[in-house]
């Protein structure tokens, strides 16, 4: 469970869940800031930065790309201080390389102010995980979190899923039908990954108390009807049916993220996957697999951006982008600052930023 401050975009406050897993350098990558690409989300100047930036692959040259809490300008001075906070925004990219592609940003209005495009219910809010196309249809997972009265004043309930029947028209005519998920999934929430592979649909979670990973999954047929209730998971002895369970089965690894990105290796064989490791001072990291189930092996680092070594910047959600072009893997990761005075005023941090990393 991604921990933010009520009223303030995104800022990670529990080290626990986001730092501490040991990883050593990657040899033989090669990886570089990626400017040109940064340009894309910088081209509607309401649009002034947000994080999350979890992407799929439409087809047809289209990229969906959904994004947590967003500054979005409600005056023509285009500035943060003069903006609203929606829990989550839509893109649309048209282009597989960012550096070229041109982006059309999506919110809703709420009297007249720009609201979520995944509206909430109450009190509660929902922040975007990954999803899928499946069977023609759009299946996004959320992460539902409610309003507290205790503690950091809010806290996670679970996860839902979405699914949006005509992905081919603008995201301003989808009409998002809720589906019906597990009453519980053993305190993991789901939606980090989605997968379409061999007639299932396959989806990452982690621990709301660790960032331990697992992998559950539903036959295609069932999602495209809406049924989410009764997913298997992966085991070591195999795949095995939540109605069975009486505890969670070991993890995939144990040291993951709650946000990361599980892909093809682009070398031609195996599985990569994606995610930030540390806690304000972020390095990005990958492992490897010969299939998506595992076994992973360890972390390996490959690029610590710039941000991290600013005092009271908070780098996070690193994951990689496997449907754009542009490098072997191309990555984005978020940056954020201990401060929402200081975010509001340095637009230099909030902005997605991109990286290009390849086997050298």
């Amino acid at each position: 469970m991604v921990l933010r401050t009520v009223g303030a975009p995104s800022i990670l406050l529990v080290a626990v869940l986001f730092g501490c897993t040991a990883a050593a350098p990657q040899a033989g990558i090669t990886a570089q800031p990626w400017p040109e690409a940064d340009s894309l989300f910088h081209q509607d100047p309401r649009w002034l930065g947000a994080d999350g930036a979890f992407s799929i692959d439409l087809g047809g040259g289209r990229v969906l790309w959904l994004f947590g809490d967003t500054f979005v300008a409600t005056s023509p001075a285009h500035t943060r201080s003069e903006s609203a906070m929606p829990r989550n925004t839509v893109a649309i990219q048209t282009g597989y390389d960012p550096s070229q592609a041109a982006i059309a940003f999506y919110w809703a209005m709420s009297a007249g102010t720009p609201a979520s495009f995944f509206a909430g219910t109450g009190s509660d809010w929902y922040w975007p995980g990954h999803g899928a196309i499946v069977e023609g249809r759009l299946i996004v997972f959320l992460s539902r979190v409610t309003a507290s009265t205790g503690g950091l004043g809010f806290q996670g309930a679970g996860w839902t899923a979405v699914r949006i029947d005509d992905p081919g028209d603008p995201p301003s005519m989808w009409n998002p039908v809720g589906l019906t998920v597990p009453s519980s999934t053993l305190g993991v929430t789901f939606g980090e990954t989605a997968l379409v592979e061999s007639g299932y649909l396959y989806v990452y979670g982690t621990e709301d108390q660790s960032r331990a990973v697992h992998l559950i999954r539903w036959p295609a047929s069932y999602v495209a009807r809406g049924d989410l209730t009764s997913p298997e998971w992966w085991t070591p002895s195999g795949w095995v049916a939540q109605s069975t369970l009486t505890s969670r089965p070991h993890a995939l690894v144990a040291d993951g993220s709650t946000e990361l990105r599980v892909q093809p290796d682009p070398r031609g064989s195996g599985w990569l996957e994606v995610q930030a490791v540390g806690f304000g001072a972020a390095t990005l990291a990958l492992r490897t697999a010969p299939d998506f189930a595992g076994p992973w092996g360890p972390l390996a680092l490959f690029y610590t951006p710039p941000e991290s070594t600013r005092a009271g910047v908070l780098v996070y959600a690193g994951k990689s982008h496997p449907e754009l072009l542009g490098s072997q893997i191309v990555a984005t990761y978020a940056s954020n600052s201990t401060s929402f005075s200081a975010l509001v005023s340095d637009t230099s941090l909030y902005y997605p930023r991109f990286v290009r990393a390849k086997w050298r």
